[in-house]
């Protein structure tokens, strides 16, 4: 913007093309056009951020219910067993949220270098470390199936039936377990659509294109504004051209700051410092759900980096 802009104010004094500029009424249509599609952008990028946020906040709380029912009908090994599976299913579907997109903006240099500043806990360990601990000798199973989330949640809906046939459960409690389970593989839905459907690109592309070509319109539509100020003499006069920089700056500033934060936060699960934090939300289910089962051996929760929840 202030090497646009210095163009503009030299454009508007060189000789030969002295007092060139864009029309201001050219420039503030095109303006309202952005400021309209940027908005419609931002708006539904918000909405796709906070359908993610609900989805994990349905999960806390179904993950709750299914430890009380899990622990209050079944013998302790049977209920740490269902319990350590459905761990299992929320490190399998952080990891599933959690691998790179082509159109997600992780790798851009800006990100990269920001990245500095926290760490995400999926790119410190693989899933097959993770699920190891959870699910003893059933873990190279679930690794090679293809959706290891939907495997785990296939296996607990075995269990909870032969459990119900067995008449270990009575059917008010099986009903309700049935229910946690659909509940999971719907939420589990909602974040699989979101990761793996981006903001329409042709949206977001476009959108991008117009805050580009008014700003770069922007300073040659101000700096007739500013010549004119010049004119009207004072203390200003002399130096009243060169305000299109600072002004043009700020203005175009504005427009590109509010694209960039529509484009950094299509993609809620990617990994970004304003994204929902799974690998937190996660942990603390961890371990509140094994404290429940009594152990005192527990993981620590993930604080915090730096102001950044991941």
């Amino acid at each position: 913007m202030v090497v646009v802009s210095g163009l503009a104010v030299a454009a508007h004094r060189l000789p030969g093309v002295t007092g060139f500029s864009v029309p201001w009424s050219v420039v503030l249509v095109l303006g309202t056009t952005v400021s309209l599609v940027a908005g419609f952008k931002n708006s539904q990028v918000l909405t796709r951020s906070s359908e993610a946020l609900q989805a994990f906040a349905q999960i806390t709380a179904s993950s709750r219910l299914w430890s009380n029912f899990c622990r209050d009908f079944n013998d302790v090994p049977t209920a740490r067993q269902l319990i350590y599976r459905h761990l299992a299913w929320l490190t399998a579907l952080r990891f599933a949220l959690r691998r790179p997109m082509p159109w997600e903006s992780m790798g851009r240099a800006a990100n990269v270098e920001f990245r500095r500043r926290y760490h995400i806990q999926e790119y410190a360990s693989s899933i097959a470390d993770e699920l190891r601990p959870l699910l003893a000798e059933r873990a190279d199973d679930v690794l090679k199936s293809p959706h290891p989330a939907i495997t785990l949640l296939e296996m607990q809906s075995v269990q909870v039936n032969a459990l119900f046939k067995d008449a270990k459960i009575p059917p008010q409690v099986y009903s309700e377990l049935v229910k946690l389970i659909r509940d999971f593989h719907d939420q589990q839905a909602r974040c699989d659509r979101i990761k793996n459907n981006p903001y329409p690109r042709q949206y977001a592309i476009v959108s991008s294109m117009f805050v580009m070509v008014f700003c770069t319109l922007l300073p040659f539509g101000v700096v007739p504004v500013f010549a004119d100020m010049g004119k009207l003499g004072g203390a200003l006069g002399p130096i009243a051209i060169w305000l299109t920089i600072p002004f043009s700056t700020l203005l175009g500033w504005a427009y590109m700051s509010l694209d960039q934060v529509g484009e950094s936060s299509a993609n809620p699960f990617e990994g970004n410092a304003n994204d929902v934090p799974i690998s937190q939300i996660c942990r603390d289910i961890e371990i509140e759900l094994r404290t429940g089962l009594g152990e005192v051996d527990l993981p620590k929760p993930l604080l915090p980096v730096n102001d950044i929840a991941t």
